[in-house]
């Protein structure tokens, strides 16, 4: 028997259907079909819109990842819900995905704030080190010392925030949380 869960991911694309089929989750879009074996499961994702009704579940199979969503596209604004298939797909992949890939990781997927915080590090390392060359050119070495020595102060607290921005809460592949996935 396969678990079945199909949506059309938007007004240009025929539907796409995710079967789960002994042990190998498979993606039809139109003709085209790409098959993930869940032995190379390393990530499981399970993501909540902000509306509390959307829900999306992001698969990573080492560089190759899968989106499945649970609303599908029927016209400008509107979408059909279709969180019960979604749902028992979802649970029977994660199920599946821990006794065959027993090192994958389970969570709920949060805000990227380690990717912006990242970047936010990059843009101020940068700003000091035109700051400083900027000065020195224009002559105003202690000005430019100064203000450089203030942008470094803010990236060494930036960075000090790096390891208190964890992933989301992981939960027991074989027992989902009912709140997500009903």
């Amino acid at each position: 028997m396969s678990i079945r869960h199909g949506a059309r991911l938007s007004p240009l694309q025929p539907e796409t259907v995710w079967t789960l089929e002994a042990g190998t989750l498979v993606e039809t879009r139109g003709k085209a079909q790409r098959q993930f074996p869940l032995t190379g499961l390393t990530r499981y994702r399970l993501a909540v819109g902000p509306d509390g009704r959307r829900r999306s579940l992001l698969l990573t199979f080492g560089r190759r990842r899968i989106v499945i969503v649970s609303q599908s596209y029927q016209a400008p604004g509107r979408f059909e819900d279709r969180l019960p298939s979604f749902s028992t797909l979802a649970r029977a992949v994660a199920a599946v995905g821990a006794d065959l890939s027993p090192r994958a990781r389970f969570g709920v997927a949060r805000l990227e704030a380690r990717a912006a915080l990242t970047g936010m590090i990059a843009l101020t390392a940068f700003g000091a080190a035109a700051t400083l060359v900027f000065s020195l050119s224009a002559g105003m070495a202690a000005v430019g010392v100064d203000m450089t020595a203030r942008m470094v102060f803010v990236l060494l607290l930036l960075t000090a925030a790096l390891p208190w921005i964890g992933a989301g809460r992981a939960f027991d592949p074989h027992d989902p949380p009912a709140d997500l996935l009903p």
